[in-house]
């Protein structure tokens, strides 16, 4: 009797012990829960990515549109001031041309000439000046966009780089 038990207390006990290898191994093989979150985030960084990237495009095609068609969109604010100082003195020269001579309202235009002038001539070198500070007064609203989506898929690429490097040590853990 003797004998028979301790033949069952060893089968036992081995059965036991592979109960326990085989806890162990598919406790090892499971993925730990950082290396879970890691992944999730690199599959969500991955799909900003995608998303900014469609973004670039559109706003890259806008930019090549409105500047093709003449479209204010495509000019910077400062590049706009210009251009309505352009249109005010040509509708001023027409009003002086128009005008009688030597009356105080032809006095009056050829002052506003005059201001506007002035003002044409301060606002291209505000242009000069943002464009050679590389300041975005210098660009237009759509490069504008366009250089924020660039800004943002640099800021997405390190942040799916960071996601591998985490994703690396959470595996070799």
């Amino acid at each position: 009797m003797t004998m028979n038990m301790k033949s069952i207390n060893k089968a036992c006990v081995s059965a036991v012990a592979a109960a326990f290898a085989f806890v162990a191994v598919t406790a090892i093989a499971q993925p730990s829960p950082a290396f879970k979150e890691d992944q999730a985030q690199m599959k969500s960084d991955n799909a900003t990515l995608q998303r900014q990237e469609k973004r670039l495009e559109a706003d890259t095609a806008k930019l090549k549109a409105d500047s093709a068609s003449g479209r204010m969109a495509a000019e910077s604010k400062d590049a706009e001031k210009n251009y309505k100082d352009q249109q005010a003195i040509k509708g001023e020269k027409k009003d002086i041309a128009a005008d009688k001579p030597g009356s105080l309202q032809m006095k009056s235009d050829k002052t506003t000439l005059q201001r506007d002038e002035k003002q044409m001539k301060a606002d291209k070198a505000t242009l000069k000046a943002d464009k050679a500070s590389a300041k975005m007064a210098a660009e237009s609203k759509d490069s504008e966009r366009v250089y924020k989506d660039q800004q943002a898929i640099k800021g997405e690429k390190t942040d799916i780089a960071s996601d591998k490097a985490k994703l690396i040590t959470a595996e070799k853990k």
